[in-house]
């Protein structure tokens, strides 16, 4: 039935929030990254600001050889930098800046002299004005531009906000238009390898507006490649919380970024944003991933705090489809462990998630299925909750109709079969979602039902007595209808 018979699949998890995990050096051995996809990391994620191309190939290639002795699909994510925006370089690589005490940006490094700084965005002194702020170290060090060279070679700062800065740490500038693309030059090239490489998702960063989302699509329009990958608007940016309503109607997929998010708008707002953003992307039928900090203090300790366990419950409960991890697994001391805890957390959390057929209408076109297999997908769900049945198995040919499901949160375990490689990768992101990749479509329903049963006794997942709901799409079954039906285990 399985495209790989190396190895036994492991049985269905009994988490349906997804995990995501940044690949870096705590995390890139064959054996730690074995570890994670055993543990229950759905999606690795690959972020090219670090890193050579050969490398990441080389991580690529360890990844797919895993998932393929493991019999499970894992999904790919290739984060692009976008236009980030750094510090040049400090003398003794860091200085103290003091409340009141005024800076200036310069454009010549070479010249730059004492409460002189430099910035690698050259179009800084352009693109703010007097009044605007520049936050530093993440937000801990702020000023507030008062001045500006009508020749356009410096900016005059007030330092609003005391702290430390280092040479190379990022700046935001919250609320000033930026004339720079969101999809650098040095982003291109990335999306050409990441192309080539066949990843299955595409992280845009600093989206700005639904503009940033047609440019990279354009893009990969343009490269032609044979399976387009998944577009994920990374929203940290507050003229992304502003045009949100656009940007999601154009875009494949949604990272709540709380990073620099919490640093471009007021602190205090992110949870409810968070909220706001999960909310809006779940009544559209959008997956939603939620990123930064939710094991911060697991880098270092082997426990979290209960501030975070409770962060990354109330994300679950709010209808996340994915959970990530970032310097957790990148360079933190104990990513296998973060994983499993990960893992306990979401599973304790879904408890209190319910299902939602009632609003499963409100998906843009893109999202939806055909009428018909929309109607009979919540048939599925309606039976499966009723009987509480084992599994609802589903064959797709797109992952619509897993998606269709996967939006109605069934309590039910939900094992979608495709013969499409990058389809059973894509549904990597899908709440709830169990991907198989099954070389043989166009079965009768008999057939399938067979082939199913088949690999629930064989994972142990159904018996005498057990419910199982199939879902059959018109295109797979080879016959001229979708169909519903509900099997009873002998």
């Amino acid at each position: 039935m399985s495209a790989h018979n190396s190895a036994p699949t492991r049985q269905l998890r009994p988490v349906k929030t997804r995990i995501v995990a940044t690949v870096g050096p705590a995390s890139e051995s064959p054996e730690v990254l074995r570890q994670l996809v055993l543990e229950g990391v759905d999606i690795f994620r690959l972020n090219f600001a670090h890193g050579s191309r050969e490398h990441l190939a080389e991580l690529v290639r360890r990844i797919r050889r895993i998932s393929a002795e493991v019999d499970r699909p894992i999904g790919l994510l290739g984060d692009l930098s976008g236009p980030k925006i750094r510090l040049g370089d400090l003398p003794n690589g860091e200085i103290r800046c003091h409340e009141d005490q005024r800076f200036r940006f310069v454009r010549d490094p070479e010249n730059a002299a004492a409460e002189e700084l430099t910035c690698t965005y050259e179009s800084l002194i352009d693109d703010v004005a007097s009044g605007d702020r520049i936050l530093l170290a993440d937000g801990t060090v702020g000023m507030q531009v008062e001045d500006k060279d009508p020749h356009g070679q410096w900016i005059s700062c007030r330092v609003t906000q005391a702290g430390r800065i280092r040479s190379r740490q990022g700046i935001n500038l919250p609320g000033v238009a930026l004339s720079t693309a969101a999809v650098t030059e040095k982003d291109e090239q990335d999306l050409k390898w990441a192309l080539q490489h066949k990843l299955d998702f595409i992280g845009l960063s600093f989206v700005r507006r639904a503009a940033d989302i047609e440019h990279l699509q354009q893009l990969i329009h343009a490269a032609s490649p044979r399976s387009k990958p998944l577009i994920v608007a990374k929203i940290e940016k507050t003229e992304a919380i502003d045009d949100l309503e656009n940007i999601l109607s154009v875009t494949d997929a949604v990272m709540v970024a709380r990073g620099d998010l919490g640093v471009e708008a007021d602190i205090s707002r992110i949870p409810v944003l968070q909220k706001r953003i999960i909310r809006r992307c779940n009544e559209l039928r959008i997956p939603v991933i939620t990123a930064t900090q939710m094991l911060d203090s697991m880098q270092t300790s082997e426990l979290p705090t209960r501030a975070e366990a409770t962060d990354v419950a109330n994300a679950v409960i709010d209808g996340t489809d994915a959970v990530m991890l970032s310097g957790e697994t990148a360079i933190g001391e104990h990513p296998v462990q973060c994983v499993r805890m990960m893992e306990r957390i979401a599973r304790e959390a879904e408890t209190l998630v319910a299902a939602t057929v009632a609003n499963s209408g409100k998906a843009a076109e893109p999202r939806r299925a055909r009428p018909v297999t929309e109607a009979v997908s919540r048939a599925a769900v309606v039976a499966a909750e009723s009987l509480n049945a084992s599994l609802i198995a589903v064959a797709t040919v797109t992952g619509l109709t897993a998606l269709a499901l996967s939006g109605m949160r069934p309590s039910v375990p939900i094992v979608a079969f495709t013969d499409r490689e990058e389809i059973s990768r894509r549904m990597c992101l899908y709440w709830g979602v169990t991907s198989r990749l099954e070389v043989y479509s166009q079965q009768s329903a008999d057939q399938l039902l067979k082939s199913v049963m088949t690999w629930a006794h064989r994972e142990q997942l159904v018996e005498s007595g057990s419910s199982v709901i199939l879902v059959g799409h018109a295109e797979w079954l080879a016959e001229s209808h979708d169909l519903m039906l509900v099997h009873t285990v002998e």
